[in-house]
C-alpha cells in the first residue's frame, strides 16, 4: 500500500465522472462507486482503511474535478508545513449565515480568502482567484482535502451534522484547527465542473444550524 491514498465517492460508476477520465493518477483512486451514504460517513470508511493500512496521507476529492498540476513531489513538499492541505480557504471566520467559508471569511473585499480553484464554463475554462497562495488558513473548502496521518486519527468527520453533502469540509477544519494542526491553502489547484451552491436547500438550512449551534460558544 502507498503512503498516499486518494480517495473519492461517485452515485454512479467511476468511468463517469470527470475524476477518473482526466487523471493521470486513476489507477491510484480509489472510488466508492454507487455510494448512498453521507460524505462523512464515507470519509470515515476511508480513514479507518488508511489507519488499518498504515496510510500516511489520505486524499479527498470530488468526483468532478480535474487535479491539474497534482504530483506528489507537490504534496509531499505542502506537507512540510501544514497538517491538512485545501486548495481554497479563509484566515479567519466570523460565524454567521449564510454559513459558506468564503462569507465567512469576509467575502472577496477582504484580504482573509486564499487560493484559486478553475471552473468549467461549457467548453471554458474561468479560474477564481481568492488570494495569495501558499497560505495559512482556518476553515477549507472540502472539492481537495489532503490529511496527515497524525490529524486524521484524531480528528473525524462529524457523523451528527444532518447534511449529507455540507458541512462535512468547514466542520473538519476547524475541528482540526482547533486541535492545534496547521490548515493550510496548497500551491496545488484543481478545475472543477460543478459551479457551487445554486440553492438554499432544506438540507442545507438544517446543516447551517447544526454546524453554527456546534460552534457558536
Amino acid at each position: 500500500m502507498s503512503d498516499l491514498f486518494i480517495f473519492s465517492t461517485t452515485k454512479g460508476k467511476k468511468e463517469d465522472t470527470l475524476l477518473f477520465q482526466s487523471s493521470k493518477y486513476r489507477d491510484e483512486i480509489f472510488f466508492k462507486e454507487h455510494n448512498k451514504s453521507s460524505l462523512q460517513k464515507i470519509y470515515n470508511k476511508a480513514i479507518d482503511f488508511a489507519i488499518k493500512e498504515n496510510v500516511q496521507y489520505i486524499v479527498l476529492v470530488h468526483d468532478d474535478i480535474i487535479l491539474e498540476n497534482f504530483s506528489h513531489e507537490k504534496m509531499l513538499e505542502n506537507f512540510e508545513k501544514y497538517d491538512v492541505l485545501g486548495v481554497a480557504g479563509t484566515t479567519e471566520v466570523k460565524l454567521q449565515q449564510p454559513a459558506l467559508w468564503h462569507l465567512m471569511g469576509g467575502g472577496f473585499n477582504g484580504n482573509k480568502l486564499h487560493g484559486a480553484v478553475a471552473h468549467l464554463h461549457g467548453n471554458k475554462k474561468a479560474m477564481t482567484s481568492f488570494g495569495p497562495y501558499p497560505h495559512r488558513a482556518v476553515l477549507l473548502d472540502g472539492v481537495f482535502l489532503a490529511i496527515k496521518r497524525e490529524v486524521f486519527k484524531k480528528v473525524r468527520f462529524d457523523e451528527d451534522c444532518p447534511s449529507k453533502w455540507h458541512f462535512y469540509d468547514i466542520d473538519y477544519t476547524l475541528a482540526s484547527h482547533k486541535a492545534g494542526f496547521k490548515n493550510g491553502v496548497s500551491d496545488i489547484y484543481v478545475t472543477h465542473a460543478s459551479p457551487g451552491l445554486t440553492e438554499f436547500t432544506d438540507e442545507f438550512k438544517q446543516g447551517e444550524k447544526w454546524f453554527l449551534n456546534k460552534w457558536k460558544t
